[in-house]
């Protein structure tokens, strides 16, 4: 798993919050930064030096911290190693991250405990209600180390960021027959204001001696919140391991006003004795203006933090089923970390509205556009095998977009779902209406849901048709014009080796389904199509080592793409074999290889030419996209190639996770020249990673089993 310390430059925290709920990311620093939970994905509570310094430091705010006392010595630290104030904190920490679970290792020489932090959120595929709770566990594991009775207690600090304005804001003690906890609210919040709403942190009752503050002035300069953030709880909490039990009796009526609110569990530990302290953070912001869908089942926060306290071990049981039938598989370690990890868009881009309809961003801060099906079309592979229910509902969103001419957005809204857009550039895509049938097919596939396919049928049927248009010289397939597919800054015109067999493998997809609603017109015309089309892809488009990357009148763009197969790896996604000649894909593969991964050691490089030059026409053709990386990776392991797919996924995985230390928040380019970060942020491209898997299962028969188990594991929890 990424494995990192305190002291390293970590540019992102893990997200730890629920599909469609928001997230706040805990990072290796101890601390608590990147919050998106009051309906903010696009801009996040930072802190604002994170650029500056080059990583993750942490909001002032939210804390943790221990106080122990051995009766020779009483020793009190934030649990953190971002010096805030003048507090005290631990030296070092070593961060161990799986999503949607971390886990923390507090290193100090003067504490005579042994302290980790257990931070999740729950994922349950197929469980949809409880993979999109509002909310964050953070269970603190502690073991005397020494052989006498010790006196200890943790410490919760939590800001009240209701609203947009201070005034007003005010923090309730709530005690319920097994938890004890303060509600941070806001006493009369605009009715446009999308931060209204309120937060919950809660203990359970019997965990030991709880103790509170409820609400002080964090700001000690007027006009000025930090860097002189004032923790009195902490000052409190530092003489003996207790707050003083004080109760706020008014709103805020200040501006300069940050109020905290804490939360302090003391108890004593005998000679090596261990003991778990779990903590609870949640939300509810439901200003939104489709709602969230954990509006369904709670009616505030606290209401959260009470089903968690009751369901905690089972939520945690059950969360912990995928990665264990991940390791299950005997994968090497850094792989099935790499799976995990990337699932955490779900968490971070994603909407799940009040009546159910789902979407991701392409790239919540850059590119808010919801959706983006050609982004999608990569992104979708996971959620298609893990969450198939919410995998339909984000297709039958593209549904309701269509154009009447049959065309597809390239999206559904600029943070919304109900504007779509043709694209990013001018002209038409090319690749989306074949993506959409292809997608759609997928979906029935993992559901078997014949009414789906009926419901979809009219809007693919449309799809294809427009498709069949774009082929304006009769040859079977469709024309680009250039800027005109993914690839958007990526000028290739005439017949493309992506785009031409993404949509000869789109004509079989079609034809499946046609057959399975009995429209047989519809399904010989797929195959009179495919059976033209496939010989012009052949004829014009292979150059005796590797299909070259497009081929118009006026030009042969002769260089070898990454993506030149990427039908055919979709076709092995869908069932539908081999469809180009094995010798022929092999010999493309190689060239690939030999070519675009070797031109880089970040990854493949987009296009090469057969002398090996980069090719810099543009700024994708010469950079890496990992997302393309792993869909042929993908692909290569399913012909056969299971060592250089591999060592292609890890070379590109490295590059986020060891070079850049960024495993949760990754770009759709890397920049070949030095292996930085280029466009993109939190993209959900790059969670095709799984098809990796998916491939390794029709090559490995413990994999295979694995998936199945998984499949087994979704099925049973949709019900």
């Amino acid at each position: 798993m990424p494995v990192y310390n305190s002291k390293q430059k970590v540019k992102s925290g893990l997200p730890l919050g629920g599909i469609g709920a928001g997230k706040l990311e805990i990072t290796p620093s101890g601390t608590i930064d990147y919050i998106t939970y009051l309906n903010n994905w696009s801009s996040p509570i930072e802190n604002q030096k994170n650029k500056e310094q080059g990583k993750a430091l942490g909001i002032a705010g939210f804390h943790f911290a221990l106080y122990v006392n051995t009766k020779a010595a009483a020793i009190c630290k934030l649990l953190q190693t971002e010096k805030i104030a003048n507090y005290n904190t631990v030296k070092s920490i070593e961060f161990e991250g799986k999503f949607p679970n971390a886990r923390l290792i507090y290193i100090d020489d003067n504490l005579p405990v042994e302290l980790s932090l257990n931070a999740q959120s729950f994922l349950i595929p197929g469980d949809v209600k409880n993979s999109s709770l509002p909310s964050a566990l953070f269970e603190f594991e502690i073991k005397n180390k020494i052989n006498k009775d010790i006196e200890v207690g943790i410490l919760f600090i939590a800001r009240n960021l209701i609203s947009r304005n201070s005034v007003g804001r005010y923090n309730l003690l709530k005690k319920d027959s097994d938890m004890i906890g303060i509600e941070f609210l806001h006493k009369k919040p605009l009715p446009h204001d999308i931060a209204a709403g309120n937060t919950f942190i809660g203990v359970p009752k019997g965990i030991g001696k709880v103790s509170y503050l409820t609400a002080w002035n964090m700001q000690r300069d007027n006009f000025c919140f930090e860097p002189h953030v004032g923790l009195d709880a902490f000052e409190y909490f530092s003489d003996t391991g207790r707050l003083p039990n004080i109760q706020m009796k008014h709103p805020s009526v200040s501006q300069s006003v940050e109020l905290g609110g804490a939360l302090a569990v003391t108890f004593k530990l005998n000679a090596k004795e261990y003991k778990k302290v779990p903590f609870t953070h949640s939300w509810y912001f439901p200003k939104h203006f489709l709602g969230h869908f954990y509006e369904k089942t709670f009616k505030k926060s606290r209401e959260v933090g009470l089903y968690i306290n009751k369901n905690k071990d089972a939520l945690q049981e059950k969360t912990a089923c995928l990665p264990a039938i991940i390791e299950g598989m005997g994968l090497e370690s850094w792989f099935g970390d790499a799976l995990m990890n990337n699932l955490y868009t779900l968490f971070s881009s994603s909407w799940l509205t009040k009546n159910g309809d789902f979407t991701l961003y392409e790239a919540p801060l850059i590119c808010p556009l919801m959706g983006t099906l050609d982004v999608y079309f990569y992104a979708s592979v996971p959620i298609a095998f893990l969450f198939p229910e919410l995998n339909k509902k984000a297709l039958l969103l593209f549904k309701k977009s269509i154009r009447k001419s049959g065309y597809m957005p390239h999206d559904i809204g600029f943070e919304r779902i109900d504007l779509p857009s043709n694209g990013t550039t001018i002209p038409l895509w090319k690749d989306l209406n074949s993506k959409f049938i292809l997608l759609s097919y997928n979906a029935y596939l993992n559901t078997q849901d014949v009414k789906f396919l009926k419901d979809m049928y009219p809007a693919l049927k449309r799809a294809f048709e427009f498709s069949l248009r774009l082929d304006h010289d009769g040859d079977g397939l469709p024309e680009n014009e250039g800027f005109d597919t993914t690839f958007d800054t990526w000028g290739f015109k005439g017949a493309s080796a992506y785009n031409s067999g993404v949509f000869l493998i789109s004509l079989l997809a079609m034809k499946k389904i046609a057959e399975t609603l009995g429209d047989k017109k519809l399904s010989t015309k797929c195959m009179e199509r495919f059976a033209k089309g496939r010989r012009s892809f052949e004829s014009k488009l292979w150059n005796g080592k590797f299909y070259i990357t497009a081929k118009d009148e006026k030009r042969d763009y002769e260089s070898c793409m990454v993506a030149q197969l990427a039908g055919q790896w979709y076709a092995y996604l869908l069932g539908l074999g081999r469809i180009f000649p094995e010798d022929k894909i092999k010999s493309a593969i190689r060239s690939i290889f030999k070519l675009n991964d070797k031109d880089s050691v970040y990854g493949a490089t987009n296009s090469v030419f057969a002398d090996k030059k980069r090719d810099m026409e543009s700024y994708h053709s010469q950079n890496i996209w990992p997302g393309v990386c792993y869909s042929f990776a993908a692909l290569a392991i399913y012909e056969g190639f299971v060592k250089e797919g591999l060592n292609l996924t890890k070379k590109v995985w490295n590059t986020l996770t060891v070079k850049n230390k960024n495993p949760w928040n990754q770009p759709d380019v890397i920049l070949t020249k030095d292996g930085s970060f280029g466009f993109g942020d939190y993209y959900m491209r790059n969670s095709v990673i799984w098809s990796v898997l998916l491939a390794l299962g029709k090559q490995n028969e413990r994999v295979e089993n694995g998936l199945y188990k998984i499949n087994k594991l979704v099925r049973e929890s949709c019900v």
